[in-house]
């Protein structure tokens, strides 16, 4: 496999730039809700497939499963949801000792309707974003980090855990930035410590399928809390 740290790099500024891009015509131009949703996603969502795509079929094997690890198992389900509900719960306990409150707390006075509803608040969150995240983050970004970094296998593992669960925690930095100080930082905080499970089960077991489905669940429970 020639892709590495550079291809993760690339992704990583190329759905910043786009974010932010993006961001700022929604602020500059009338834009529809539904497409403005659509839009957010897509940002940050096609550059990340798209170096995907090039690293494995110019730089790699042609096969996901064998570059990045996206390989499924039935042991995977249990994994993934079990990492999933405990890294919720203790995202939650560190939400309430440091704001007094909880994500999950109650559901929101006026929820999206129609295509922001079902893509941007279920299809998105939920489904499409654990699958490609988990894929860039814990199959791109985490082995080529691993791969770069000079040390025994299990060292070189961790450090590739945490630089990926450190990189996750910053893109979605910016979300909670927009509406305050702390919302930045329990956004960081939970999404680092999600990240740090995540990678861990990855490492562990070689694959992403586990890490996929506990991000489906972590994910889940909040929009579930939500539309409650």
């Amino acid at each position: 496999m020639r892709w590495g740290v550079t291809d993760a790099a690339v992704g990583i500024l190329l759905a910043a730039a786009c974010s932010l891009g993006w961001a700022w015509l929604t602020r500059t131009v009338v834009i529809d809700e539904w497409l403005q949703v659509l839009g957010a996603y897509l940002a940050v969502w096609v550059p990340l497939v798209l170096v995907l795509c090039i690293a494995d079929v110019a730089r790699g094997r042609r096969s996901f499963a064998a570059d990045f690890g996206l390989r499924f198992r039935f042991i995977d389900l249990l994994w993934g949801v079990g990492t999933g509900l405990l890294v919720r719960g203790l995202v939650t306990v560190i939400e309430l000792a440091w704001t007094g409150r909880t994500s999950l707390d109650g559901g929101v006075l006026a929820l999206p309707t129609g295509f922001a509803f079902w893509f941007g608040l279920v299809l998105a969150p939920v489904l499409l974003g654990p699958l490609i995240e988990e894929t860039f983050y814990r199959g791109l970004v985490q082995r080529a980090v691993q791969r770069r970094t000079r040390a025994r296998a299990a060292v070189a593992a961790s450090v590739a855990v945490v630089v990926s669960a450190l990189v996750f925690g910053l893109a979605h930095l910016a979300q909670g930035a927009a509406l305050s100080p702390t919302a930045a930082g329990v956004a960081f905080v939970s999404t680092f410590v999600f990240g740090l499970a995540a990678g861990a089960l990855a490492a562990a077991t070689g694959r992403i399928g586990g890490a996929i489905i506990a991000h489906v669940v972590f994910n889940g429970l909040l929009v579930l809390a939500i539309v409650t």
